[in-house]
């Protein structure tokens, strides 16, 4: 499947970005990072709003007419759980897309973006060396 590198090369987008926020809060200067993470922030949804749609539009209908039972069967699994993980980010994004928020709650928003990250990093994780290698 020719989109898997286009795939892998979103990944490492969206992998950028997170360490890009991780850094700029591990600095602890929301007062003066906080437009950068929000930007950043905003920028990440938009990465992954790109490569969802790519799966949705180009991998996982091809999967689900694999003749491959295990395929067919993964996407299901992917696609669905990716839907849960891109509610939580969402969800996240709305309560920290702007400085302002991000400083009305700082402790809550290093908290949640620790949970967040390590929901996405483990997805990129297990679509790069299991669902993709399958591909």
């Amino acid at each position: 499947m020719s989109n898997v590198e286009s795939l892998r090369r979103q990944h490492l987008d969206v992998l950028e970005i997170v360490d890009n926020i991780d850094l700029l809060i591990k600095k602890s200067e929301f007062e003066v990072n906080g437009n950068d993470i929000a930007k950043n922030i905003n920028l990440l949804a938009g990465k992954l709003n790109i490569h969802l749609s790519t799966e949705d539009k180009f991998m996982y209908p091809k999967l689900r007419e694999s003749s491959d039972d295990n395929l067919r069967k993964l996407a299901e699994e992917y696609s669905s759980e990716m839907g849960h993980i891109f509610q939580t980010f969402s969800q996240y994004k709305e309560r920290y897309n702007t400085r302002t928020k991000i400083l009305s709650s700082p402790e809550d928003f290093k908290k949640d973006t620790i949970e967040v990250f390590k929901v996405l990093r483990k997805r990129i994780n297990k679509e790069d060396k299991e669902l993709y290698n399958l591909i």
